[in-house]
């Protein structure tokens, strides 16, 4: 169960007086804050459409001059996951060899959430690589994403380039895939955080996306009521993301560390990620995922992978951590010398099988193998994409058709070097020839986009390509998007010592706080050998 969260006052709102101008003045005006009873009735009204879209709207407006306080984000927090049902995990599975029947202590299960990002395609690979780690730690990763908000993309827009892919299950159906595959990727429904659902589509066309209290509630009432053991999140800062500063970035990943903690969802770890340019080569839908299938298929050292290293870093970090930290959740399994092992308080690593290192090490072993391709085919066809075409993406992924129209920049000028590719930038672009939307509920086009072929750091001569625009509404669309991209990417003649700082600066837990971080020396090695 979700723990309750006490009141600051003892008074009891009631649908009876309840008056939804007076919510919003309060706020407005900064009187006071607000109680439990009364957020409460606020948001069962709104799920009830008692509320009306205009008045939750001004509402939204206030709370991003006058932010919530942290209880009372906890408490919106809740009153979103309990405005559907929790999901119940079965304690135990059946496994049947076709003479017996047993039963055995289900898996621990982890999920990962991102704050939201340009080009940001992290959870296509993460949710197949970590189950196709089973054979080190069995692990199952029921994840909840969303749709494109803002300047920023969404895993389900994604997902649903793939003709057939379909991400409203029902939680039966939902439970069933994760136990059969090991992994599945749906969006909120209305049985699950309906209130959320709302008000997602609701912040995208109000401005209000990058209110911390409104992120943290939307973000973890998901992940509360998909009720994993454990969390891992990415948290973005710079340019592309909704926290342009990474000290904006540390406080959305305290509060979300802190809700989750607190809901039970232990360890909840958050690593602080550069989006100050686009994650990987491709930006849209079809186009995103076609550079994971890439990825997917293995030999991820290799040069061509060179404009999706920071990717792949991502990828393996984040699987390494959500594999060591479901640890805390096993029981009755045995550690590397052989010796038993039992599920691990916090602050007893000793007592985990295996180190980070190791975790971390294995994922990225089995991402480079190219066997988690079959895991991610495997959750596709459980969540009914069409066979046929999901083949054809996977083996021949060039003979998908892109956009009707392209405008590609071929590089003219002076040589030099790429100084900034801005996200947010090339995000609101990306939006405009039709891969985002820009009112709830717009149907996006799976097939615009824009894939790069140069990015900070590199140096830029004549002749070169640096950037392909796809758009399904006119050339002169394309083309006027072009010459937005050109305006916006800084070439200069001089180069630049350090062009792209780290992907990963921090990483942040309820026990230690913020700590510095650095991406192992192994997995360095690995990526100059990529980028050589």
């Amino acid at each position: 169960m979700v723990p309750s969260v006490s009141a600051t006052s003892t008074s009891r709102a009631s649908p009876m007086w309840f008056n939804p101008v007076d919510m919003i003045a309060r706020r407005r005006a900064n009187q006071r804050e607000d109680t439990d009873d009364e957020l409460q009735v606020w948001i069962q009204q709104y799920v009830q459409q008692k509320v009306p879209d205009y008045q939750m709207a001004a509402w939204l407006m206030a709370v991003c001059f006058h932010p919530l306080s942290p209880r009372e984000t906890a408490t919106l927090t809740r009153c979103y996951a309990e405005s559907g049902i929790i999901l119940d995990w079965p304690e135990e599975v059946a496994t049947n060899d076709g003479l017996l029947i047993t039963r055995k202590p289900r898996p621990p299960m982890v999920d990962k959430h991102s704050s939201g990002g340009v080009g940001d395609k992290v959870s296509l690979i993460l949710a197949p690589l970590v189950a196709a780690c089973d054979d080190l730690l069995p692990v199952w990763v029921p994840m909840m994403a969303g749709r494109g908000l803002g300047h920023t993309g969404g895993t389900i827009d994604k997902l649903e380039s793939l003709v057939g892919y379909n991400p409203r299950q029902s939680v039966e159906n939902f439970q069933k895939i994760v136990q059969d595959v090991g992994c599945a990727i749906i969006c909120a429904t209305r049985e699950i955080c309906p209130a959320d659902q709302r008000l997602y589509a609701l912040r995208d066309v109000t401005s209000t996306v990058s209110s911390l209290p409104l992120q943290t509630a939307s973000i973890m009432s998901k992940k509360i009521a998909e009720h994993p053991d454990s969390i891992t999140l990415d948290v973005k800062f710079g340019h592309g993301s909704f926290n342009p500063s990474i000290e904006e970035a540390e406080r959305l990943a305290k509060a979300m560390v802190a809700v989750g903690e607190a809901n039970g969802l232990h360890p909840t770890t958050a690593f602080l990620t550069d989006m100050n340019f686009p994650l990987g080569y491709a930006v849209g839908n079809w186009l995103e995922v076609k550079e994971c299938i890439e990825i997917l298929k293995g030999n991820v050292a290799d040069r061509r992978f060179k404009l999706s290293w920071d990717l792949i870093i991502l990828v393996v970090i984040q699987a390494g951590q959500m594999l060591y930290q479901s640890q805390y959740h096993r029981i009755g399994t045995t550690n590397e010398s052989g010796g038993s092992s039992s599920i691990s308080a916090p602050g007893e690593p000793s007592r985990l099988l295996y180190s980070l290192d190791r975790c971390t090490k294995h994922a990225y072993q089995v991402l480079d193998s190219g066997r988690v391709l079959e895991k991610f085919r495997q959750m596709m066809l459980a969540q009914g994409a069409d066979p046929s075409y999901l083949e054809q993406a996977i083996e021949e992924p060039n003979s998908i058709a892109l956009a009707s129209f392209v405008s590609t920049w071929t590089f003219e000028g002076t040589a030099g070097y790429i100084h900034d590719v801005p996200a947010k930038t090339i995000g609101d672009i990306s939006v405009t020839i039709g891969a985002g939307r820009i009112v709830a509920n717009q149907v996006v086009d799976a097939q615009a986009g824009l894939v790069f072929f140069k990015q900070v750091g590199d140096a830029v001569t004549a002749g070169d390509i640096i950037v392909s625009v796809y758009t399904n509404q006119s050339q002169e669309q394309a083309d006027n998007a072009l010459k937005a991209v050109q305006e916006a990417i800084v070439i200069q003649a001089e180069d630049l010592p350090n062009p792209r700082g780290p992907i990963i600066t921090h990483k942040i837990t309820q026990q230690n706080g913020t700590q510095s971080f650095s991406v192992p020396e192994w997995l360095q090695q690995h990526h100059s050998h990529a980028t050589q």
